[in-house]
């Protein structure tokens, strides 16, 4: 029986992904997956994390969990912010990402379970600018006749008639300054907050109105962005806040000076001293001008909307899925590349320091001290040892010097005999009648020599 031929790693990724988009079920097919929220950790960018069962009933090996990513342009559509442990719904589709042989889950649509999204993205930014004060601030009293009134909203024509329209009806003298922004979608709360700090700066106003028309809670989001919030906050001149109708309640309405349910109130509060000699004749060009205007969005709408189901407008952006987050997983490799090889050179220049350290002229100076006086303490311990032992043999010849001293054997009873300052030491050396000088240990004697005899030796020689 032949053996299977071995594949590579790349074959057999490719061949589970193809598998994967053979199933009409699961590829390419977005579906809401419930769980709860668990691995997140905050980037700036594209949001990893995983979702895991959150019935408690099930057993520890059966609560299974599965990565998800998130890309930045769908996150920044979210509007609460991520905690891990929250039960949340999911909508994407599951896919293999290649590089790491896994399959994950694809978000384009994150929700909390059981509570509206945008429900707790709004408890969780008043909480934060209540804790901050911002809507304890002083109120700012609101002018009955002012010259010069701004006015934040959209191009909108029914917000922005309905607004004019009353002014005009009750007040015409008042002079109308707009402030065209977004009022909703992701970009709109930065745009807002800029028309509300222009007309700060700009000045010469007795009220602002920040206004748009009905809608859902998603559509008057915008409105409770903590920048629009702060904005107001920090506007100079008093705030009319008109956000939505009389059941919405956004944080815009909370700062303002003066929150009023529709735009057309705002206007009255902002024109409380009546002029209405020109009603008739506004109320009939707005009326026109609403219908028009409409009939114009509604045909711009349908447009619109079949440009929205047209395939290639759908989502444009999945085919940037996999680079992407390859990118992703490029910059981590580089950065903990950049990261070892930092930690790399400072291994090398602590041991280049020490080995440095080592040769210094200072510690070669103590070293060869160091030695000196090792060698010293050698020279002076071999001194020493040397003077002993000369003293030791000096006294040994003393000894034999002394035992070899004429004196001393003079004491013993010898004497020796001198002629004319010569030691005699054969009979032969003297003369008759010669005189002579015997020595004794305490004395001298001076003799004659009246005999000579000679001793003979073993040989019988004289």
């Amino acid at each position: 029986m032949s053996e299977i031929e071995p594949i590579t790693v790349n074959q057999l990724t490719k061949y589970i992904r193809r598998k994967f988009q053979a199933d009409p079920y699961i590829y390419q097919k977005n579906f809401w997956l419930v769980g709860e929220l668990t691995d997140y950790r905050p980037s700036s960018r594209h949001q990893y994390f995983s979702l895991k069962d959150d019935d408690e009933n099930l057993a520890p090996n059966d609560q299974y969990k599965i990565s998800a990513v998130m890309f930045a342009n769908d996150f920044r559509k979210v509007k609460f912010q991520l905690e891990n442990g929250m039960k949340v719904l999911a909508y994407g589709h599951v896919d293999i990402y290649p590089n790491r042989g896994s399959y994950q889950f694809y978000v384009s649509r994150l929700e909390v379970k059981g509570v509206g999204a945008l429900q707790v993205a709004f408890q969780q930014m008043y909480e934060k600018l209540k804790k901050e004060g911002l809507f304890d601030q002083p109120k700012k009293a609101i002018r009955p006749f002012p010259q010069r009134v701004a006015i934040v909203t959209s191009n909108d024509a029914a917000v922005k008639h309905d607004i004019i329209t009353t002014f005009r009806r009750r007040n015409p003298l008042i002079q109308l300054v707009f402030y065209p922004t977004k009022v909703q979608g992701d970009d709109a709360a930065p745009m807002i907050a800029k028309q509300i700090e222009r007309v700060g700066v700009d000045g010469n106003y007795d009220t602002l109105i920040v206004a748009r028309g009905g809608g859902s809670r998603g559509d008057l989001w915008a409105f409770n962005s903590e920048e629009v919030g702060r904005a107001i906050a920090a506007c100079p001149i008093p705030v009319i806040s008109s956000v939505g109708h009389e059941v919405d309640t956004t944080i815009a309405d909370l700062v303002a000076d003066d929150r009023e349910a529709t735009p057309t109130s705002a206007a009255v509060k902002a024109s409380e001293w009546l002029l209405s000699d020109v009603l008739d004749n506004l109320n009939s060009l707005r009326q026109q001008l609403y219908h028009l205007t409409r009939l114009t969005i509604d045909r711009l709408q349908d447009h619109l909307n079949d440009l929205q189901n047209n395939f290639v407008f759908r989502d444009p952006r999945r085919i940037l899925d996999q680079p992407t987050q390859q990118l992703d997983d490029l910059k981590q490799q580089l950065s903990a590349a950049m990261l070892q090889q930092q930690r790399d050179r400072r291994q090398e220049i602590k041991l280049l320091q020490t080995r440095l350290a080592g040769q210094s002229p200072v510690i070669r100076m103590q070293r060869d001290q160091d030695q000196l006086q090792s060698l010293q303490k050698m020279l002076i311990s071999e001194t020493t040892k040397k003077i002993r032992q000369s003293q030791l043999e000096a006294s040994g010849l003393i000894k034999q010097l002394l035992a070899l001293d004429p004196e001393k054997i003079l004491a013993r009873g010898y004497s020796y005999v001198t002629s004319k300052n010569q030691v005699i030491k054969s009979v032969n050396q003297l003369k008759m009648d010669e005189p002579v000088t015997i020595h004794l240990t305490d004395g001298e004697i001076v003799a004659t020599v009246t005999e000579v005899k000679t001793r003979k030796d073993q040989n019988g020689n004289h």
